[in-house]
């Protein structure tokens, strides 16, 4: 869902900059003196029900060198440099926070959210950390307008116009296990993290907060009341994929949740990037062969293979790619992540690295899938379209979850 008019309701004015600011940013990323005649500033669509994202815009700055005549050939002629500017906004300011039930949801999420964790990230180091064919984007500048607002003014990274194929996914994937066996539990590394990193909530990991109050207490309840396959939208959908079985499915994987986040709890444990998708894996046009990481997520120790559940369905989550796609790129994704790890001497079996990625993919993604926000809204061809599709990507995505037997995990765990 895209953002709504308010990025253009003076919303930029908590990132913005003074002109001199300006000028001092560009010229030290230009490492030229410049003298800026132009901005343009470009709004730049996203979910608008991020809680730390408060807009997100192009900013194209032209100008003019500010060197002393007879500096070189290069001290004349027009300048140019494009930022991504990022407005982050503490989730007492986030529009949603009145959608959750009630006051006690309301104000353990506000306490818990680590909303700066794009921003801790970057100054914690941990560009230091990726294996090489991995970086993060420059971090020009931080606007620090009030206590609630930190408007991040990043490089803007031109993406190739190529769609992802197998070979992306694969080198994605071995760079994401490197980083994975780079930041294991206990590796000196981590000691640089933020301090919610480093502290887990009181009810356990990240994964384990989102999925028991996003999935369980959030969507489980309206799963559980039928209501929603008596839309009109939803009806259809299911008519469509020829799926009358899948309401009953999702409610047989609701209850074997709990036992998947046990399961999870006693595998290996890592670091991860937490939101893997490739959306947040930039392939930049000049730089062939690199992935630019981006907003980095859920910060707590996770299971091994974390990485891979975003990494699989990211694009078909975003209606980009066709979930038919997804056994195709897992195929490709798990071997090259065990090959990640294998390269950093990391020991986790195989069967462990499967269960923590299907059983994380389970616990995040499969029973949340599905747009509900669509049914609330005036009904719409595109919108048909979208209900669909995510209908059949938890369709599929229940297919994955079946591999996580009573008999696989004991195997995985030893328990």
């Amino acid at each position: 869902m895209s953002a709504p008019d308010q990025q253009g309701d003076g919303m930029f004015g908590l990132a913005s900059l003074t002109p001199a600011e300006l000028a001092e940013i560009t010229g030290a990323a230009l490492d030229r003196a410049i003298r800026p005649t132009g901005t343009r500033v470009t709004p730049i669509p996203y979910d608008w029900g991020s809680p730390a994202t408060a807009g997100l815009w192009r900013v194209d700055v032209s100008g003019e060198s500010a060197q002393a005549p007879g500096q070189g050939d290069q001290a004349s002629g027009p300048l140019s440099y494009t930022y991504f500017v990022k407005l982050l906004r503490h989730p007492l300011r986030w529009p949603g926070l009145v959608h959750l039930p009630d006051q006690a949801s309301r104000d353990e999420f506000v306490g818990f959210f680590p909303w700066r964790f794009e921003l801790d990230m970057y100054e914690c180091g941990i560009g230091a950390v990726l294996p090489a064919g991995m970086r993060t984007p420059r971090l020009h500048h931080v606007r620090k307008t009030d206590e609630d607002h930190l408007g991040l003014w990043w490089e803007f990274v031109p993406e190739r116009p190529a769609s992802w194929d197998l070979a992306d996914y694969r080198r994605a994937a071995f760079l994401l296990g490197r980083l994975a066996a780079r930041r294991r539990e206990g590796a000196g590394v981590n000691r640089l993290l933020p301090l919610v990193s480093r502290q887990a909530h009181p009810s356990g990991s990240s994964l384990r907060f989102f999925t028991e109050r996003r999935v369980l207490r959030g969507v489980l309840p309206a799963l559980r009341a039928g209501r929603i396959w008596d839309h009109p939208l939803a009806l259809t959908a299911l008519r469509q994929a020829g799926d009358s079985a899948l309401p009953a499915d999702m409610l047989v994987l609701a209850d074997r949740l709990p036992e998947v986040l046990d399961t999870l709890d006693r595998l290996p444990q890592t670091y991860a990037h937490g939101d893997a998708s490739p959306q947040n894996l930039l392939l930049p046009a000049n730089e062939p062969g690199t992935v630019i990481v981006i907003d980095w997520g859920f910060g707590s120790l996770l299971p091994i293979g974390f990485d891979l559940g975003q990494l699989l369905v990211g694009l078909a989550h975003a209606g980009k790619s066709d979930p038919s796609d997804l056994r195709a790129i897992d195929a490709a994704i798990f071997p090259a992540y065990l090959e990640g790890l294998a390269a950093e001497d990391y020991p986790a079996a195989p069967a462990q690295v499967r269960v923590g990625y299907i059983g994380a993919l389970t616990a995040r993604s499969a029973l949340s899938a599905l747009p509900l926000e669509l049914l609330s809204r005036p009904p719409t061809k595109e919108a048909e379209v979208e209900f669909l599709g995510r209908l059949r990507l938890t369709r599929a995505l229940i297919g994955f979850a079946a591999e996580i037997t009573a008999d696989e995990a004991e195997h995985a765990t030893g328990k």
